[in-house]
């Protein structure tokens, strides 16, 4: 491919290039899209570019591939999408309502200037940095329009040149933009202050960002005014100013779109602005204090424990709005010359300094401590979450094991009844004055099938509960139907049940576990034969049917003439430990359904609880190689 065309690929394998540079456009028309091209595989419906998890099918060889970015490119331009305006829209917005915020931040800053003409506080860098750690990475050219506009015209409405104007605008503009970087460079979106590193970390970027914009600045200051303050000076004040700035209002702002990602709780909310309204009061009754000596240890005696309260039970975006409400006051109590730090007779140098250290004091220890609570908070909520999973673990293993046991007791039970009673009538046979050999060698007979019954019926159950099963076979429905029945054959001829037959001659085999299944056949025959037990003789009925469903599909349903099931109930019968029997388990239905499972099927019940019950399980019917 060309370095300078891309090359896009049609759904009827054509290929159209496009220039990514001419002199018509400066830049192609086309190039961002094929830019944002990552990957392209042809399907059955046409082409498919992916990028980022983004898929685009066009069945077409007449419509270009398109990106996330657009809907539609005609023959001669662009046709913008609903989304691509919408997002337009709302980068205008957000650069209008930052490019005022910064605005009225900045005039704020310019009402107290240093002799180098150098603001004391900037909050307004914090402003533009907040936002754009906040929204992340997207946001980077809305940040940076607002941001200069705003800046241009704050400084032309006081002494300011146009030039000089331009220049701190693009150095508070490139501040922001280093300061996020930084942080996603290393921590990646979304960031949030919930950890002690993390604050460092916006800390750390903070003096980074300022430092650099900060040689920008006194470079402006140095060539546009005779400032006779040194370039170091200069540098250190506006370095000072921005960074307190961002220190400050960066983390209400990062904590605000937090908190819109993820909303605190109700009474946490109200619990937290009702802390910070009384810190707001609070700060507003120190500044009307008179000017005494005493007064200096009121601010920090009322509002530190509410700082800390607000620390210690809300999420940082609280401790990040209290530390905004101190500076604000401290701000403007130095600005306009209001409380002890507006006392004429305090140099004006030694006030700023007393503000600057107080301003930062407040903000890094609420930050600090917020973020020290969160990740505590976070680490209680981490382990209460890992017991409560080894609690779950635990219980499971348990339940595993009882259903286990109990299921081995469900399915043994048969077997060994009916080996205790072909003992007993063994025994009768040979007590006997003439003893009967015949019947006692048929019943010793059947003794030892049914101990190879339970046997097997043990290794199948083992088979059940382990994670792979690889002993598949071909399996003849319609025999594991009458061996089912030739073992329940006692039972009922005991119970007067009458059996009815309707067994499908073209059934392919199924590919499965032979005593598995045998299990099922044989644990809904059982139940359907107790739920008939209240029936009158001569109307308990047992319907055995299997038939086709489709070409690759069998059916086997169960059918008895008892009372039925309550229709309300029918979903809870499958359901381990779920019974109706004073002496069952409620396991044998839980099995059967984790067995036709196994086997790729559907176990179902069906009544209207009144004419019987019916259970049919499905079984796929295919020719798969043995094993899984």
């Amino acid at each position: 491919m060309a370095a300078n065309s891309v090359q896009w690929l049609l759904a009827d394998s054509r290929v159209v290039k496009f220039p990514l540079w001419s002199k018509t456009y400066g830049r192609g028309p086309h190039s961002d899209h094929a830019r944002r091209l990552m990957l392209y595989r042809p399907t059955k419906k046409g082409a498919i570019v992916s990028r980022l998890g983004v898929r685009v099918v066009f069945p077409r060889a007449h419509r270009f591939l398109m990106t996330q970015y657009s809907q539609g490119i005609g023959a001669h331009g662009q046709t913008a999408s609903p989304t691509s305006v919408r997002r337009w829209i709302d980068s205008v917005g957000l650069a209008i309502a930052l490019g005022v915020a910064y605005f009225l931040a900045a005039r704020l800053s310019l009402f107290l200037i240093l002799p180098d003409g150098v603001a004391v506080f900037w909050p307004a860098a914090g402003v533009s940095a907040g936002v754009l750690i906040g929204l992340g990475p997207q946001t980077r050219l809305p940040v940076i329009a607002g941001t200069m506009v705003a800046t241009v015209a704050a400084n032309l409405l006081g002494d300011r040149n146009i030039w000089s104007a331009f220049v701190f605008a693009l150095c508070n503009a490139a501040e922001p933009v280093l300061v996020a970087m930084l942080i996603e460079r290393y921590f990646g979106p979304p960031f949030n202050l919930d950890r002690p590193r993390n604050v460092i970390a916006l800390v750390a970027a903070t003096i980074a960002g300022t430092a650099i914009s900060g040689i920008g600045g006194a470079l402006g200051f140095k060539l546009f005014y005779n400032s006779h303050a040194s370039f170091l000076t200069i540098w250190h004040h506006w370095f000072a100013s921005d960074a307190l700035g961002i220190v400050t209002v960066a983390p209400l702002l990062i904590g605000l779109v937090a908190v819109i990602r993820d909303p605190p709780p109700l009474n946490e909310v109200i619990e937290g602005g009702v802390t910070v309204a009384i810190l707001t009061v609070v700060s507003g009754l120190i500044v009307l204090l008179p000017r005494e000596l005493w007064v200096a240890v009121v601010p920090p005696a009322s509002i530190f424990p509410l700082l800390l309260w607000v620390t210690a039970r809300c999420r940082p975006v609280f401790a990040a709005a209290a530390a905004f409400v101190i500076a604000l006051a401290v701000v403007w109590t130095t600005t306009f010359g209001i409380g002890i730090l507006g006392d004429p007779a305090l140099l004006i140098e030694h006030r700023i300094l007393s503000a600057q250290a107080g301003i930062l004091t407040a903000s890094l220890c609420a930050l600090v401590l917020a973020a020290l609570f969160a990740e505590r908070r976070a680490n209680e909520a981490h382990l209460s979450h890992s017991k409560m999973m080894l609690e779950r673990e635990r219980d499971n293993k348990f339940m595993n094991m009882q259903a286990v046991t109990a299921s081995m007791a469900h399915e043994l039970k048969q077997p060994l009844t009916a080996i205790s009673a072909n003992g007993e009538a063994a025994q009768l046979f040979l007590n006997q004055t003439q003893p009967n050999l015949e019947q006692a060698q048929s019943a010793l007979e059947s003794i030892i099938a049914d101990s190879h019954r339970a046997s097997h019926i043990i290794n199948d159950i083992r088979a059940l509960f382990t994670r792979a099963d690889k002993r598949r076979e071909p399996i003849d429905v319609n025999e594991i139907a009458y061996q089912a029945l030739r073992i329940l054959r006692e039972q009922l001829n005991a119970h007067g049940v009458r059996t009815d037959l309707e067994l499908a001659n073209d059934l392919p085999p199924v590919m499965g576990h032979k005593g598995q299944l045998q299990e099922v056949m044989i644990n809904l025959l059982q139940n359907a034969i107790e739920a008939m037990s209240d029936t009158k003789d001569g109307r308990r009925v047992l319907q055995l049917r299997t038939e086709r469903q489709g070409d690759n599909a069998i059916v086997v349903g169960v059918k008895d003439s008892g009372p039925g099931i309550n229709p309300a109930r029918l979903n809870s019968v499958f359901e381990a430990f779920f019974t109706t029997k004073s002496h069952g388990t409620g396991l044998g239905l839980a099995i059967c359904r984790m067995i036709i499972e196994r086997h790729d099927g559907q176990l179902s019940a069906s009544s209207d609880g009144r004419n019987g019950a019916l259970f049919q399980f499905v079984l796929p019917a295919r020719s798969a190689t043995v094993g899984e």
